[in-house]
């Protein structure tokens, strides 16, 4: 368990290093209410120094950046001179652009190999459709990308709803708040996951005293909790135990969504990059300001408010210089910064930072013409965005795998569920992104699997042409067996009148037969 000070090896002033993985070291068959009570205010404090890290992190994302804390220096007052400030939001179009990329389009499932799961499959896909899965994902994904980790919990529907088994799903998938909820680890080499929690309010007519409801789940029970507390937090105790309630789900219900081991999101990757960013611009507007109302200096010259008040409204002065030896002068005293090296080190900082997370840098210069097809995605950040991606998925399609098993285990126990005989391992979690580059080359490669009898939805995942293999081959053996249907009615149509053709062919002759005639006659 992480002392203070290895908590504070997660944070250095404004800037964070990832989320602290809550581990305690118990296995999940000792688990009991005495003993999820002795660790609970450990594992609340994890939880609250994890939620403090949040929410800086969703300021930064919204736009509450260090720039707004920018101050003019050697300026008694602040209202004399004009405190420029410039926040870019550069963390907001990061995190924007990786939603869309990962989740824009739905993820698709279909078979891992040639079992006979489309059945299941399809009503799988039904059940997902029923509970909004789509606008889920691109939800979760906003944790995941902004405080590294986000959490989602998988439950029965609760009894007594009425809901048709064949359109709805028989279970709940609710994406959890980063602030209320945690998932706890053991600290033994198999780090397996223990249980979750959800923290909610109970109402209370007293504002002063909240009290908070603790929800565990587990892989058999149900755990209650009430926590005291306050109108500012949580009372790190170990909280009352109320009562416990068998669940028959037979696995945790929880499931954590990320991107790294050390659940690092985007937006503190490159804070520090962003904010310096946001001071070169900044100071840029303060410099062009300062330009613009720059002091006028007069030497040998004697001038007064009234006189500078016309020098404005004119646009000119007159200067008389009195003493040859002391010509009379007027200059703008001006400290200007060089534009080149401020733009040069601005554009190398945002292409860092676009090229740490894997985001494409929006580019509007034009290229030469003689770099085109790979070259182009490359100079223009999409390569790296997309091997990036991939990597992200690695850990993004176990985290469906794992909410998959939970969906299966609540289905197989329904008795009016048709889903029965298929297991998480065998579904294919397909992710569509960039379906149409190379595609000559993917078209050639799904014929030659096809010519060597490869089944077309494995032929499908294995090119990845489409973003939904498990529809695209349903349709596609629709088709086919359309085709072949046709092909047989022809077949026995000319079975059922065989001299058909033959009659029609004689027919044909005999009536050209005397046009011949005639011309041999003449």
């Amino acid at each position: 368990m992480e002392t203070k000070n290895e908590t504070s090896m997660f944070k250095k002033g404004n800037y964070r290093f990832g989320r602290i993985v809550i581990r305690i070291p118990v296995s999940k068959y000792s688990l009991n209410e005495n003993v999820i009570s002795a660790y609970l205010p450990y594992i609340m404090r994890m939880h609250a120094s994890n939620v403090a890290d949040y929410m800086h992190l969703d300021m930064v994302y919204r736009g509450n950046s260090n720039i707004w804390q920018k101050e003019r220096q050697f300026v008694d007052d602040a209202s004399e001179k004009m405190n420029a400030i410039v926040e870019e939001g550069h963390p907001f179009s990061m995190v924007e652009f990786k939603k869309g990329y990962m989740y824009g389009d739905d993820v698709k499932y279909s078979c891992a190999d040639d079992t006979m799961c489309t059945d299941d499959i399809t009503i799988i896909n039904r059940y997902m459709k029923s509970q909004n899965k789509s606008s889920k994902n691109v939800e979760i994904a906003q944790d995941v990308y902004v405080a590294g980790s986000g959490n989602r919990i998988v439950l029965p529907k609760p009894l007594g709803i009425d809901y048709d088994i064949s359109r709805d799903a028989p279970f709940d998938i609710y994406n959890l708040e980063y602030y209320n909820s945690f998932i706890v680890y053991s600290s033994n080499f198999t780090k397996e996951k223990l249980f979750g929690g959800i923290i909610t309010t109970i109402d209370s007519t007293d504002p002063n005293n909240v009290i908070y409801q603790l929800m565990i789940y587990d892989h058999m029970w149900a755990y209650e909790f009430y926590i005291g507390g306050n109108a500012t937090g949580f009372y790190f105790d170990s909280g009352h135990f109320v009562k416990k309630t068998r669940h028959y789900i037979g696995i945790c219900p929880f499931v954590e969504w990320r991107i790294n081991k050390v659940r690092m999101g985007i937006v503190e990757r490159v804070e520090s990059l962003c904010d310096a960013v946001n001071t070169i611009s900044s100071n840029s507007v303060d410099n062009v300001v300062d330009f613009v109302n720059s002091i006028l200096v007069v030497y040998n010259q004697n001038i007064d408010k009234k006189a500078k008040k016309e020098v404005d409204q004119n646009g000119a002065m007159s200067l008389n210089t009195i003493d040859p030896s002391r010509p009379a002068d007027a200059k703008y005293l001006t400290n200007l910064l060089n534009n080149a090296d401020v733009n040069t080190k601005y554009e190398a900082l945002v292409k860092v930072a676009y090229a740490l997370v894997g985001v494409p840098q929006a580019n509007t210069q034009t290229t030469s013409g003689g770099d085109t097809g790979e070259a182009r995605l490359l100079g223009g950040g999409w390569a790296r965005a997309d091997i990036v991606a991939k990597q992200d998925e690695i850990l993004l399609k176990d985290s469906e795998r794992e909410m998959l098993e939970i969906v299966i285990n609540i289905c197989s126990k329904h008795p009016q569920c048709e889903i029965n005989d298929i297991y998480a391992s065998d579904i294919e979690i397909n992710f569509s992104r960039t379906k149409n580059d190379n595609l000559l080359v993917k078209v050639q490669a799904l014929t030659q699997l096809i010519q060597m009898n490869v089944p077309k939805e494995v032929a499908l995942n294995i090119v990845g042409l489409v973003g939904d293999p498990h529809e695209v081959a349903h349709a596609w053996e629709d088709e086919v067996k359309k085709a072949q249907q046709r092909s047989l009615e022809m077949m026995q149509q000319k079975q059922s009148n065989p001299n058909k053709d033959d009659k029609q062919n004689n027919q044909d002759d005999l009536e050209n037969k005397p046009k011949q005639d005639e011309k041999d006659t003449s």
